[in-house]
C-alpha cells in the first residue's frame, strides 16, 4: 500500500512540475525565436558595454527587467550568446533573471506574508553569484562555452548559418533570380510586396526556432521532473525532520532539497515558507540555490554548454549560497 502511495505521489509531483514549468518554457522558447529572427547581431554588439565587468553587470540588469522562469531562460541565453552578447552578460542574465525580476520578488513577499527581507536577501545572494559566475565566464569566447548545435536548428529558408558566433542578421533583401533578365526580385515586383514577404518569412523563422527550442527543452524537462518527483516521493520524511533543529544540517539539507525538487522560481517561495519550523537561513538557502541549480537545469546545461561551463555553473553558486547562508544563520542566531 505504501508503494502505491509513493507511486501516486511520484506521478502527481511529475505532472505538477511539468504543468508548472511548461508556460514559462513556452515563453522562453518564443523569446528565443524572436531574438533569433529579429535581433541583428550588429545591433546587440553596439548596445552592449565593452568592458568585461560592465557587460556582466548589464546582464544582471537585463535579468531584473525580464520576468521569466529558469525553465525557459537557458536557451534564450544561448541565443543571446549566438547574437554576439558577451558570455559574461548572457550567463549573469541566465542565473539572475529567474529571481531578481518583479514577478519573483512579489511572489516571495506574498509567500512570506509581506516580509520584504527574504526577497531582498534572496536577490542579493543570487545577484552576487550571477556576477561572479558571469565574470568568470566572460573571460572565454562563446565558441569555448557552447556545444555545437549538431544540425538541430531548423531551416529558416533564409540560407544563413545559425550556429553560435555566426552573423545571425537576416538580410532578406531582394534575391537574384538566375536565368532571367531581371537582376533581382526588386525589378519584378513592388517593394511593398517584398517587405510583406520579408515580415512573413521572419515571423515563420521565429516560430520555427521557437518550436525547435521548445521541443529540445521539453524532453529534458520531463525527464528532470521525473527525477525530482522521485526525490520527493521516496526520500523518508524522517530525514527531512531531522534537519529542523540543526543549522549545520538544515542549510545543506535545504540546498539539496532545492536541487532535487526542481521547483519553478516563481512558485518555490511558497514551498520554502511552508517549512516554517526550519531556520530562516535554511529557507533562504533553498530560495537562493533552487533557481540557479536544480536537476532539470543540469540536464539542460549539459545539452547546451560545454562541461567546463557546466561545472562552473554548478559549483560556484552552491559555494556562494552555502557561505552566505551560514553567515546569515550565525548572524540571526539560527532563528526560524
Amino acid at each position: 500500500m505504501n508503494a502505491l502511495h509513493n507511486l501516486d505521489l511520484f506521478a502527481q509531483a511529475t505532472l505538477s512540475i511539468v504543468i508548472e514549468a511548461l508556460p514559462f518554457l513556452l515563453l522562453g522558447s518564443l523569446a528565443s525565436g524572436l531574438v533569433e529572427a529579429y535581433v541583428p547581431r550588429e545591433r546587440m554588439e553596439r548596445l552592449l558595454p565593452k568592458g568585461r565587468l560592465a557587460a556582466t553587470a548589464f546582464g544582471l540588469a537585463l535579468g531584473a527587467a525580464t520576468p521569466c522562469c529558469e525553465c525557459g531562460v537557458v536557451y534564450l541565453a544561448r541565443r543571446l550568446m549566438g547574437k554576439g552578447v558577451p558570455p559574461g552578460a548572457a550567463i549573469a542574465f541566465m542565473l539572475a533573471a529567474p529571481v531578481v525580476n518583479p514577478v519573483s520578488i512579489l511572489s516571495t513577499v506574498v509567500a512570506f506574508r509581506g516580509d520584504l527581507s527574504m526577497a531582498v536577501w534572496r536577490c542579493l545572494i543570487v545577484g552576487v553569484a550571477a556576477l561572479v559566475v558571469g565574470y568568470c565566464a566572460g573571460g572565454r569566447k562563446t565558441e569555448e562555452l557552447l556545444r555545437p548545435l549538431s544540425g538541430r536548428e531548423p531551416e529558416c529558408g533564409c540560407g544563413h548559418d545559425h550556429g553560435p558566433g555566426n552573423d545571425h542578421a537576416h538580410h532578406h533583401g531582394p534575391a537574384t533570380v538566375p536565368g532571367t533578365p531581371f537582376g533581382s526580385l526588386a525589378d519584378a515586383m513592388p517593394a511593398s510586396a517584398l517587405r510583406r514577404d520579408t515580415r512573413r518569412e521572419k515571423a515563420a523563422c521565429a516560430l520555427r526556432h521557437a518550436m525547435a527550442d521548445f521541443l529540445d527543452m521539453a524532453k529534458v524537462l520531463v525527464f528532470g521532473s521525473m527525477v525530482a518527483a522521485a526525490f520527493k516521493a521516496y526520500v523518508p520524511a524522517a530525514v527531512i525532520l531531522a534537519m529542523e533543529n540543526d543549522l549545520a544540517l538544515a542549510i545543506p539539507g535545504m540546498m539539496a532539497l532545492a536541487v532535487g525538487l526542481s521547483l519553478c522560481s516563481q512558485a518555490d517561495a511558497f514551498v520554502a515558507a511552508s517549512f516554517s519550523t526550519f531556520p530562516l537561513a535554511a529557507r533562504l538557502a533553498f530560495l537562493s540555490l533552487g533557481p540557479m541549480l536544480d536537476l532539470k537545469l543540469l540536464l539542460m546545461w549539459r545539452d547546451v554548454f560545454t562541461p567546463r561551463l557546466v561545472r562552473l555553473l554548478a559549483l560556484v553558486p552552491a559555494a556562494i549560497v552555502l557561505a552566505a547562508c551560514i553567515a546569515f544563520g550565525i548572524a540571526t542566531g539560527g532563528a526560524s
